[in-house]
């Protein structure tokens, strides 16, 4: 069972110590291996916003010296564990620029049935927040499911250490039991509707970016609401890649209308 960690924070604080628990707690399990990667390590520049990964590909990013170990670890991951920490009640900059890296695998989900967890922290407040939006990433890659922590200094402050580790070993073992049984979770109703919206945009006639094309035809579930179960959900899928196709096409036309009038 292989599970990477990705820890967000730059510096050995209240997250890592956290992360850190967590990833001892796993590796007393035989048949776990642990990879883990911290963004204070990866010299990552900030993203540009040139667009290359979507147009391209990801290994045509300008990054992607710093970018394709971390690539390389989510595909061949069975779990992953985001951790990030809270600035200003948002999630920190040097782990939203890594997740502004991964942006494309919103257009080309790839990590489904893997699973996951993150982990958040503040010093006030704002932990939540973040656990959410790590998690919504998770699941617009295709991860379902994830188990999260989040701990605040006044929590810290009024639990026993001993209460705590125990909350945290609960988690992990959850995590866990989560991977070996390779139990299904249903997809958010939200991780549906953008998994459609970008279908329908990405297969349209007038979709522009070769590398999404290529992707949502080769995967093998471009004609599939969802690649996994989802129950009643799925038809939701379904009206929203309808929806979101008769819109693509009418903005196509009508764009490729205005050029023909400029000419």
């Amino acid at each position: 069972m292989k599970i990477l960690i990705i820890h967000g924070s730059m510096r050995k604080g209240n997250t890592y110590a956290i992360t850190k628990g967590i990833v001892n707690f796993l590796l007393t399990k035989p048949d776990v291996e642990c990879t883990e990667i911290s963004v204070a390590d990866l010299e990552l520049s900030f993203c540009r916003s040139c667009h290359v990964c979507f147009s391209k590909g990801e290994e045509h990013c300008p990054h992607h010296t710093a970018m394709r170990g971390v690539q390389s670890a989510l595909m061949e991951c069975d779990g992953v564990i985001l951790s990030g920490t809270t600035y200003m009640w948002a999630l920190n900059a040097a782990m939203k620029n890594l997740l502004d890296h991964l942006a494309y695998g919103v257009h080309r989900p790839a990590l489904f049935g893997k699973k996951g967890m993150v982990i958040a922290t503040s010093a006030g407040n704002g932990e939540k927040a973040v656990a959410k939006y790590l998690k919504t990433a998770l699941g617009q890659w295709g991860i379902n499911g994830a188990i999260v922590i989040t701990q605040n200094t006044k929590e810290r402050q009024l639990q026993s250490s001993d209460k705590t580790a125990v909350k945290f070993d609960r988690a992990a073992e959850r995590f866990y039991q989560l991977i070996a049984s390779n139990r299904f979770i249903a997809p958010k109703l939200k991780s549906i509707a953008v998994h459609n919206a970008f279908r329908a945009m990405s297969l349209s006639d007038f979709a522009e970016n070769e590398c999404d094309i290529q992707f949502w035809q080769q995967q093998g579930f471009y004609d599939r609401a969802y690649p996994v179960k989802a129950g009643p959900k799925y038809v939701a899928g379904a009206l929203m890649y309808e929806a979101v196709k008769h819109l693509t096409i009418m903005l196509g036309r009508t764009y490729a209308k205005h050029l023909n009038t400029q000419k």
